[in-house]
């Protein structure tokens, strides 16, 4: 798989922005005062994209690691039999 350019990259960050609801173009595009602009937002998700998401995708969980837990049929046995089956109750008649 051929790695993104950044001008890929900034279309799918902008399109899966707008689709939640955020549209970056009210911000200022480069400017150094305020406390966002285009240029850091694209520059940090493009790093982000970069670095953390093929470590995750890359991660294997040892399957030995965490194994299935089998859980018991009853976690108590002695609680079924004090209440026996409808029917079975004696009533000391």
């Amino acid at each position: 798989m051929h790695e993104l350019t950044d001008e890929e990259l900034d279309r799918y960050v902008e399109t899966r922005l707008r689709i939640i609801g955020v549209d970056l173009s009210v911000l200022p595009e480069d400017d150094p005062d305020a406390p966002a602009d285009r240029v850091r937002i694209f520059g940090s998700a493009r790093g982000f994209l970069r670095g953390t998401v093929p470590a995750l995708s890359a991660y294997e969980l040892d399957p030995q690691l965490f194994p299935p837990m089998s859980y018991p049929a009853m976690l108590a046995p002695a609680i079924p039999s004090a209440f026996p089956a409808v029917g079975e109750v004696d009533h000391g008649e």
